[in-house]
């Protein structure tokens, strides 16, 4: 015999001696469980394997939500606990009266001391859904499904007199501005003011007298409850020249930006976006329309510049425009790129990059775009610029923000006012004999200037003598906000506190205009 068949017999012996062994199998001895649910607690005697055998056993069911301790798929032991926790879960509602406020506004056309209703308070009516869990019938939570507003309260608005004297002094054209959610305007005199609206609805976005001041353009919120579902804003035009005339409907909504052309005083530029529930509220089309409207029949005719798109980095917050005084380009600018739109043929618009720069990261929901204004001869644009980092950080968190010319030819670009902040918002002034000059706001702390005051400074166009105008030193700092020059180019007209105040170039002499502290967006026309 070989060794390769004693190697064979040897492996048949083993195979056989290990199925000979006995094999363990399941007690089939009863173990006693202790069986707790619908709180009920019973001892009972099993034979079965694990927990999910017992429950069929005992003829238990799960409802969907219910838990077992311990798991369905646990072997039964003797002594065991088995808890089933019964889980249901309901929603509840409750009614809750939301109280209306209070609101106070400043009227300067009424004496200090009195006060009109204007409109009486009413509660509003809140539906709250919870989502209530119980174990056992016992509370566990109770979270809010969802809060729906059955009916909205109506503020109470109450209007006082603010009527203060202050010295009348001339106003060069025509003066605009808003107070209280109300057009304004002063003509040829401080004292010389009337309202263009009553309503209360303007929503500041959009506010610009024409350059003949014959017409304010601005933005409205819708007055209808479902109005405002559909859109946030919608662009109107009122005759200034006209005594409690009534404003026309150019038929846009949800309007992001819009000014005047300068050369056809009947036409406008605009840009729009859809609502959103999300904050900042809108997304943005990143398009641009022109809308021709006519004294006859008011009928409004809207051409196509720019069709929707996306709109690059951070494209959903939109673009800010600019119309250069010959008509022929409107500037843009993006968060991270500003460039031209040459209207020289309007069937064929052509789009010209200028600039890029890196975005900057604000880290919450909105966007940083760059101000924009043209040089009076439509040959150069002044912007803020996002400038390089100064220490470590990454470009889109550098602080640095300076104020910059470029040339639409693309020839040069130019820093006339570093570290000037992010919302110093450049003007160019008219033209004089001299030229012209800037007006920006300075940050009064450039490396943290988004939550930084400001002061009205004033350059030469090249960005020279610059000179600090407004307010003087230790008076309380300027808010972000864009200013406003006079047409012949003396004074600057802004808020200061919530209240309109004009200040002379030359002299540096302010005065305080309003008195409410409900004042904003100047806008002055000749």
């Amino acid at each position: 015999m070989n060794m390769s068949s004693i190697r064979i017999i040897i492996l048949a012996s083993i195979l056989l001696l290990v199925g000979c062994q006995s094999v363990d199998k399941p007690s089939s001895e009863n173990v006693t469980v202790r069986l707790i649910h619908d709180k009920v607690r019973s001892t009972v005697s099993t034979s079965s394997t694990n927990i999910d055998d017992l429950l069929s056993e005992q003829g238990l069911e799960l409802g969907p939500l219910d838990r077992i301790l311990p798991s369905q798929s646990t072997l039964i032991t003797n002594g065991m606990d088995v808890t089933i926790i019964r889980v249901e879960e309901e929603l509840q509602s409750e009614d809750i009266v939301v109280p209306f406020e209070k609101q106070v506004v400043r009227n300067d056309g009424l004496p200090v001391g009195e006060s009109r209703l204007l409109q009486t308070g009413t509660s509003g009516l809140e539906q709250i859904t919870y989502r209530i869990v119980k174990e056992d019938g016992n509370i566990t939570s109770k979270s809010i499904l969802r809060r729906t507003m059955m009916k909205k309260p109506i503020d109470e608005i109450i209007m006082v007199g603010s009527q203060a004297t202050y010295t009348i002094v001339p106003i060069e054209g025509s003066l605009a501005y808003i107070s209280s959610g109300n057009a304004w305007i002063m003509s040829k005199s401080s004292g010389i003011r009337q309202p263009l609206t009553v309503n209360g609805l303007l929503d500041g976005r959009i506010f610009e007298l024409s350059d003949d001041s014959r017409y304010l353009l601005y933005s409205s919120k819708p007055n209808q409850l479902t109005a405002q579902k559909e859109s946030f804003n919608e662009l109107w035009v009122v005759d200034t020249n006209s005594t409690n005339a009534e404003p026309l409907a150019l038929n846009v909504q949800n309007v992001l930006w819009a000014a005047w052309s300068p050369k056809d005083p009947l036409s406008i530029a605009y840009s729009t976006g859809e609502p959103r529930t999300t904050a900042p509220g809108w997304q943005a089309h990143n398009n641009l329309q022109i809308a021709s409207f006519n004294e006859i029949d008011t009928e409004v005719v809207h051409t196509t510049i720019l069709e929707p798109s996306a709109g690059g980095s951070y494209g959903w917050y939109g673009m800010q425009f600019a119309w250069s005084p010959n008509g022929i380009y409107i500037a843009y600018a993006q968060a991270d790129k500003i460039g031209i739109i040459d209207l020289s043929n309007p069937t064929n618009p052509v789009k010209k990059q200028l600039t890029n720069f890196s975005h900057y990261q604000t880290w919450t929901d909105w966007v940083w775009i760059p101000a924009l204004t043209w040089s009076p001869d439509s040959k150069f644009i002044y912007t803020v610029a996002h400038g390089e980092p100064i220490g470590l950080e990454l470009p889109e968190d550098s602080q640095i923000f300076n104020i910059s010319a470029l040339a639409i030819d693309g020839s040069f670009q130019v820093i006339l006012a570093e570290r000037a902040g992010m919302w110093s918002n450049p003007v160019v002034s008219p033209t004089s004999n001299y030229g012209f000059q800037v007006a920006f706001l300075q940050s009064n702390n450039p490396l943290q200037s988004v939550n930084s005051g400001y002061t009205l400074s004033v350059m030469e166009q090249d960005g020279s003598n610059t000179k600090t105008i407004f307010p003087t030193s230790g008076e309380t700092a300027l808010k972000p906000q864009n200013i406003t020059w006079s047409p012949n180019g003396e004074q600057i007209a802004l808020i200061h506190k919530g209240n309109l105040w004009i200040v002379d170039n030359e002299s540096l002499i302010s005065q305080q205009l309003t008195s409410d502290s409900q004042t904003s967006q100047p806008s002055w026309g000749k």
